[in-house]
């Protein structure tokens, strides 16, 4: 993910939405293979990031009257990333996966309220709820 621009405007926090499901499905891929019994869960994790993406992409393309010109203050890009590695064992893709979901989650969260449009709003909190019961998964599986 690029740090060079900032989320200032619908159309930034959308697209940074887009690119956020799309480097969680390619880290879901490789920590698939290095996962052991999670190997499947990561699979789908992948699948579903996949899919999560391509609402994004549909929510951007439906409210594109909206996103033009709608500034967006208060949310910085460096707060929800995290250096996407590729794992090299089920102990790493756990804890990165952890760490990847929560930010993902802090950024739903954080960035919901500041959309005035319903649809994305709805689906941004629909994305927050679905990173907290991946968190969930996620952790009871270190205990």
């Amino acid at each position: 993910m690029s740090l060079n621009s900032g989320l200032t405007t619908f159309s930034a926090v959308l697209s940074f939405a887009v690119e956020l499901e799309g480097e969680s499905a390619r880290f879901y891929e490789a920590a698939a293979k290095v996962a052991d019994d999670l190997a499947e869960t990561f699979e789908n994790y992948a699948r579903r990031s996949t899919k999560r993406q391509q609402r994004m992409v549909a929510v951007r393309q439906d409210n594109i009257t909206e996103i033009i010109l709608e500034p967006i203050s208060g949310l910085n890009r460096a707060d929800y990333q995290i250096a996407i590695v590729v794992p090299t064992d089920r102990q790493q893709a756990v804890a990165l996966a952890i760490e990847l979901e929560t930010n993902a989650e802090k950024f739903y969260v954080e960035a919901e309220p500041k959309l005035n449009v319903t649809e994305p709003r709805r689906a941004f909190q629909k994305m927050a709820q679905e990173n907290e019961e991946r968190i969930a998964e996620l952790k009871a599986v270190l205990s």
